[in-house]
């Protein structure tokens, strides 16, 4: 008798123990449901996944074509996007970040590769693909490296499979000749960061150096790029500057460092070597050391 008049018994007025009532403020009764109420919604959709897709700005980069999606999980588990279409926008335009989401019930646990495929012609360029699901708080970073997606062999590949190179941030400054032609507008460069940790000699790629919000390698003018997901080469070494456009661009230095390695490594084009796929106007590729 003495234990059932000291039990704790929920009640619609509170919670009553023995004879005594300890009134619970609805606030907290409220808190409560609509925390179930989360937890249920949650269970009914699964996990969110969302995928942030940048269009290059390369010319033709856009496209009205058919563009398919899956990400593949460190398990091999897969979650499909299916169509990526927002009807509410024109999708795929140069330059453009567009967003998609998906529900899955499957987790997939740690992202590691992006799958993208088009079944039409129209062909089309990723710049940049960020992937998160709402059962991690991490993003992973995904760069194209100047292929296009076309289901003609010739203007493209069908099926384009990236997957993620490590965690390290880079920050890469340019500084553009002041050169009356040192300035371009279609040059578009990448960059190969070259680096030794420990023992081991290290690279980590870059996707197009490109700020959307600005008129990037003018004449006399610094850029800055901010590149996240990419691989920790350890101490900087070496870069590699590799450009797929033919618009000749001069540049007089790139700064380089890592979020970890803070102190910059200066690369200056001390012999001053233009760069462009036209040959008869520069090299597309140029390997700088410090």
């Amino acid at each position: 008798k003495q234990w059932y008049q000291r039990r704790v018994a929920i009640t619609a007025g509170g919670i009553r123990r023995g004879k005594f009532v300890i009134s619970q403020p609805a606030s907290s009764i409220m808190k409560l449901q609509f925390a179930l109420l989360a937890i249920c919604v949650a269970q009914s959709f699964g996990i969110e996944y969302k995928l942030e897709i940048r269009t290059g700005w390369r010319q033709n980069a856009e496209t009205d074509g058919n563009i398919f999606a899956k990400l593949v999980g460190k398990n091999g588990k897969v979650v499909n996007f299916g169509s990526l279409d927002d009807p509410h926008r024109n999708d795929f335009q140069r330059g453009h970040t567009d967003t998609f989401t998906a529900h899955s019930m499957e987790n997939v646990g740690k992202i590691q590769c992006i799958v993208l495929s088009t079944n039409t012609p129209d062909k089309w360029m990723m710049d940049k693909a960020v992937a998160s699901s709402s059962a991690s708080q991490d993003k992973v970073y995904f760069y194209n490296q100047g292929m296009f997606l076309s289901s003609t062999p010739s203007e493209g590949v069908s099926e384009l499979k990236l997957c993620e190179q490590g965690t390290q941030t880079y920050y890469i400054t340019t500084t553009t000749s002041t050169d009356l032609h040192g300035g371009s507008d279609n040059i578009y460069p990448r960059l190969r960061i070259i680096g030794r940790k420990g023992k081991k000699s290290r690279s980590a790629t870059t996707g197009y150096l490109f700020d959307p919000a600005r008129n990037n390698f003018e004449k006399g003018r610094q850029d800055m790029f901010v590149f996240q997901g990419l691989t920790d080469v350890g101490k900087i070494k070496c870069i590699e500057v590799m450009v797929d456009g033919d618009d000749k661009w001069l540049f007089e230095m790139i700064e380089v460092h890592s979020q970890d390695l803070r102190h910059p490594k200066y690369f200056r084009n001390e012999n001053e070597a233009w760069l462009s796929t036209d040959q008869r106007e520069g090299k597309s590729t140029l390997k700088l050391c410090s």
